[in-house]
């Protein structure tokens, strides 16, 4: 059953390619093991499907992007405009939550077949991309376990507070299922465990992955790898590390990408890929967004109003007034927000709205960065200040902020630039998934919009943690607290 599922997936990825550089090969209705990985051919599609089921609505084709400020203070979900749409996230309902679970852990072993395998691979005409291949999928394990970790487990720098000692986060499985033999269920691993597996798998893949600043950036490549290296260290507290990892992930030779020039910030987002991106996705509108699809459930749709534009929405994810009372008269990311909602005859109240996803690329078809430079940027900061080198903090959002035209004289070199850069993570990153994610590692609890009437939630609430789906319970895995 397990083949089964492997042979029609490498078929899937035969078909379904949607990033850059994807192999075009023409699809069969029935093909081997055998013959699906006799080839570079056969990797390179195995590869592409996991690309394909990263960009799936409920990973970080939505969920992922805009999910992490629904369920935090960016974003105030407008019931007028929703139709339904997140409204149970916004008010962190119990269950209502990221749910990754299924997807992450087909993507896993679609990676693991790979890292298993291309090794012993004899195949003379796709020799050369053997070891790019095996990077992409190591690098891609460790991003998607980063991703399950911070879900549904806590971080290493907060377990024994937020976490009050529990220590779970999910299940390692690091060896293919190819047969009923090796689907045996796997108890769920230390946090300590996992992140020590991510950085394993980070490092691995940037030891074979080519410098060059000329890679795709929308693939996971060196710079990328890097920058998710110097995450993982900061969720770990490994300070002094962090700002290495991150050093290397900005470096010209490891990546193309680079800060956007002050104005630009708006045709940065519009640019493809983002001139500030290390990685980003594709976003295909041909094969994903056919029919109702695209205004049902994209980017675009959930963050614009219907009626805005002759493009179909189901829009109710609006930017809180907290978040809009951040930003500074001439920033040039305030100018990413437009007001709608009332007119002459019919005036209802005006909201906030993100222009982020604006569909320049097409309707529906904006591309969710992943890493992205200032990001990277603010990470280094962080990690600077959590050493006490608050004036080398300053001197990078100071750096940042002036290449978004914001004043730069309120960036404080004390102790209170800890708070300040996290309130910029905000300017910078709003509708980009961060904040859920700054707000839990840091063990802050999640401030709400006042509208919605939360209050904080504290950061020991058991809903911090997404619930582990009930037929994995069945299976004899442990619940996280709570549930």
């Amino acid at each position: 059953m397990k083949k089964k599922l492997i042979i029609l997936t490498i078929a899937m990825g035969l078909f379904m390619g949607s990033c850059e550089k994807m192999v075009e090969v023409q699809p069969r209705n029935q093909i081997s093991t055998e013959a699906a990985l006799s080839t570079v051919v056969g990797y390179e599609s195995l590869l592409n499907s996991a690309y394909v089921r990263l960009i799936g609505f409920g990973y970080y084709g939505r969920d992922f992007i805009l999910l992490g400020d629904v369920m935090a203070d960016n974003i105030y979900t407008e019931l007028t405009y929703a139709n339904g749409r997140y409204i149970a996230q916004n008010s962190n309902t119990v269950n209502s939550h990221f749910n990754i679970w299924t997807t992450a852990y087909s993507i896993i072993n679609e990676v693991n077949t790979i890292i298993a395998n291309i090794d012993g691979l004899n195949d003379p005409a796709g020799q050369s991309k053997k070891a790019g291949i095996k990077a992409e999928a190591l690098a891609l394990r460790a991003m998607v376990y980063f991703d399950l970790a911070r879900v549904y487990g806590y971080e290493p720098v907060n377990v024994a507070s937020a976490g009050k000692g529990f220590n779970k986060s999910v299940p390692l499985r690091l060896k293919p299922t190819a047969g009923l033999p090796d689907a045996e269920q796997v108890p769920r691993a230390t946090v300590t465990e996992v992140y020590a597996s991510i950085e394993a798998d980070l490092k691995a893949a940037i030891a074979l992955f080519p410098s060059g600043a000329n890679a795709s950036r929308v693939r996971l490549n060196k710079g990328a790898a890097y920058a998710l290296l110097g995450k993982s260290y900061l969720y770990s507290g490994k300070w002094a590390e962090a700002v290495t990892a991150f050093d290397d992930a900005m470096n010209t030779a490891n990546t193309g990408a680079r800060l956007a020039s002050a104005g630009t910030y708006i045709s940065a987002f519009a640019a493809n890929p983002n001139t500030e991106s290390m990685f980003e996705l594709v976003i295909n509108p041909t094969t994903q967004l056919g029919g109702v699809t695209g205004n049902n459930d994209s980017m675009y749709s959930y963050t614009h109003p219907s009626g805005y534009n002759t493009i179909p929405t189901f829009g109710g994810q609006t930017v809180s007034d907290e978040l809009f009372a951040l930003f500074g008269t001439g920033d040039d990311r305030k100018a990413m927000i437009f007001q709608f909602g009332g007119t002459a005859s019919s005036p209802n109240p005006v909201f906030n709205w993100s222009d982020k996803y604006s569909g320049a690329r097409g309707p529906y078809a904006d591309n969710p960065k992943v890493i992205r430079f200032a990001d990277v940027l603010l990470m280094k900061a962080e990690a600077l200040a959590e050493q006490n080198q608050f004036g080398a903090a300053a001197t990078i959002v100071t750096q940042l902020r002036t290449n978004r035209n914001a004043d730069v004289s309120i960036v404080p070199t004390d102790l209170n630039i800890k708070s300040f850069i996290q309130d910029e993570r905000r300017r910078e990153l709003f509708f980009e998934g961060q904040r859920w994610f700054d707000l839990k590692r840091r063990g802050l609890g999640i401030t709400k919009p006042a509208k919605v009437g939360l209050g904080t939630i504290p950061a020991t609430d058991f809903k911090l943690l997404a619930p582990i789906p009930n037929s994995e319970f069945l299976l004899g895995l442990e619940k996280n607290p709570g549930y």
